[in-house]
Formats: structure tokens, C-alpha cells, sequence
């Protein structure tokens, strides 16, 4: 049994980093240039250039990426390019209630769906 849980924890870890560069690309790939939302048109291209510089957007992907796992292995997910308030902050702050909304429904689908798994297991 110690054996199995092993195994498949040891299997989450590729699973995991291919979900977590999914995500990454994911977020590079969508339209638009975050520092072009952070500031105005009318701003200098000398200061978006900068911010560009300090947010690390000038550098190779693959250096984005292990800098960006590596603050998400420490807790820190960033600011939100919108309010400049900490990502973790926003998160938590709806963690809850999304929670409870989750925890209101299982009980109604949960037992809905063990039923039909068990009537396909009996044919």
C-alpha cells in the first residue's frame, strides 16, 4: 500500500509541471501586452521598456518560467497588473465562499453520481 501511494505521488510531479506550463504558455499566449493594461497608450516607450525590464518580461520564456515556478513553490503569485494588490490576497479572499458554494453542492451531486457509476458496474 506504502508502495502504491509513492508511486503515484511520484506521478503528480510530472503531471503537475506539465499543467504548470500549460498555464504559463497559457498566459503568454493571450492577446494583448500586460504592461500596455498596467499603463496608459500615451505613456513613454522608454517607461514601458523599464517596467518591461523590472517585471522581467524582456527575458527568454524558459527563464520567466523557472523564475515564475519558483515564486509559485514560495506562495508568492504576484500583483494583479489591475490594482497592484497581491494575488494571493485576492485569491484567499474568495477562497472561502467558493468553498462553501462547493461544499453546499456535494452532498447533492456526489451521491447522484456514485449511483450511476455503481448501476454501469452492474451492467
Amino acid at each position: 500500500m506504502g508502495c502504491l501511494v509513492l508511486r503515484r505521488l511520484g506521478a503528480t510531479v510530472p503531471v503537475l509541471l506539465l499543467v504548470t506550463a500549460g498555464v504559463f504558455l497559457l498566459l503568454h499566449l493571450t492577446p494583448g501586452d500586460p504592461i500596455d493594461v498596467m499603463m496608459a497608450e500615451s505613456v513613454d516607450a522608454a517607461v514601458k521598456e523599464t517596467l518591461r525590464r523590472e517585471l522581467g518580461l524582456d527575458r527568454p520564456l524558459h527563464v520567466q518560467y523557472a523564475a515564475w515556478m519558483g515564486r509559485l513553490l514560495r506562495g508568492d503569485l504576484g500583483r494583479s497588473i489591475r490594482n497592484g494588490e497581491p494575488v494571493i490576497e485576492s485569491v484567499s479572499r474568495r477562497l472561502r465562499p467558493s468553498l462553501e458554494l462547493a461544499s453546499s453542492v456535494m452532498p447533492s451531486v456526489t451521491p447522484s453520481t456514485l449511483g450511476c457509476a455503481d448501476e454501469r458496474s452492474r451492467g
